[in-house]
C-alpha cells in the first residue's frame, strides 16, 4: 500500500484514533470509518482540487460522449484526442496526457489529485477493455463502440461506482500506508504479512460495498442532466456531482461502520 510521494500525515485527533484502532485490532469497518473522518478533515481544503475536478470532468464527458452519434469526435472536440487510438492503452495514455496538461498548467498538483487521476485511468481502462471484441487486437472503430456503451445509464453508473470505490480505497490507504508496516510482527496487530493482506482485502471489500450507493444515483444523474443540458454537461454541474457523490460515500462508510459496533 506504500506511496512514495506522500508527505507527513496530519497529527490530528482523528488520525490518532485511526492509529489506535489499527493497533487495537479493530475490524476493517471501524478503521474505515475512523480513516474516512481523518481524510475528511485533512482534505476539507481541496474541494477545488484540480486533479479531482479533471477526473470528474472527463468521467462525465465519457458518459456524454457515449450518447453522441460519434463518441470519439465529441471527445476530440472536448479536448481528448482519441480518434486515432486503436487500443485501450492508447486511450489511457491520451486521457492521462490530457489531464496532466491541465493539472500542470494550474500549478496545483496534489497527492489527492493524483489519486483521483490514477483511479479514473484505471477504471476507464478496465471498462473499455471489457468491451473489446477481442484481447488480441482492436481498431479505432472498436474503441468508439466501447465508449458508446458508456452512454447507457447502467454502464455509466457502473463506471462511476468503480471510480469512487477505487478513489475511496486509495484515500484510506493514503493514511494507513504510514502506520500499517509498523503493525506487522510478533505481538503486533498483524503477526504475518498474510494477515495484513487479509485486512487490506477486507478494507477494499468494505469500500466496494459502500460504493453501491453511488451506482444507481450516478446513472440516473447522467441521464437527467444530459437531457436537461441538451446532450451536454458543463463543468460546474459535473463538479457538484463529484463532490456530492464523494460525500455520499463518506456518509455510507460511517453508517456501515456503526452497524458493526
Amino acid at each position: 500500500m506504500g506511496h512514495t510521494r506522500l508527505g507527513t500525515l496530519p497529527a490530528t485527533r482523528s488520525w490518532n484514533e485511526v492509529v489506535g484502532l489499527v493497533a487495537e485490532g479493530a475490524d476493517a469497518a471501524r478503521v474505515a470509518e475512523a480513516t474516512a473522518n481523518a481524510w475528511r478533515l485533512a482534505f476539507a481544503k481541496v474541494q477545488g482540487d484540480v486533479g479531482f475536478r479533471e477526473a470528474i470532468w472527463w468521467m462525465t464527458q465519457l458518459g456524454v460522449a457515449g450518447a453522441q452519434p460519434h463518441p470519439a469526435g465529441y471527445l476530440n472536440s472536448a479536448g481528448l484526442e482519441i480518434s486515432k487510438c486503436e487500443s485501450v492503452v492508447e486511450v489511457a495514455m491520451a486521457l492521462a496526457g490530457t489531464m496532466d496538461q491541465r493539472i500542470d498548467a494550474s500549478g496545483k498538483r496534489s497527492d489527492f489529485g493524483e489519486l483521483a487521476e490514477r483511479a479514473l485511468i484505471a477504471v476507464v481502462t478496465e471498462n473499455l477493455q471489457g468491451q473489446m471484441p477481442t484481447l488480441l487486437s482492436s481498431t479505432a472503430h472498436d474503441i468508439g463502440g466501447a465508449v458508446k456503451k458508456l452512454g447507457s445509464e447502467k454502464e455509466f453508473g457502473r463506471l462511476a461506482r468503480n471510480f469512487f470505490q477505487k478513489l475511496t480505497n486509495e484515500c484510506l490507504n493514503y493514511f494507513l500506508s504510514k502506520t500499517m508496516p509498523a503493525q506487522v510482527g510478533v505481538s503486533r496487530r498483524f503477526a504475518t504479512a498474510g494477515q495484513l493482506e487479509s485486512f487490506e482485502s477486507a478494507l477494499e471489500t468494505h469500500c466496494w460495498e459502500a460504493s453501491e450507493i453511488v451506482e444507481k444515483f450516478s446513472g440516473q444523474w447522467m441521464t437527467k442532466n444530459r437531457k436537461e443540458g441538451g446532450g451536454k454537461i458543463d463543468r460546474e454541474t459535473a463538479e457538484k456531482y463529484g463532490w456530492f457523490s464523494l460525500r455520499k460515500m463518506q456518509l455510507e462508510l460511517e453508517a456501515r461502520a456503526r452497524k458493526h459496533e
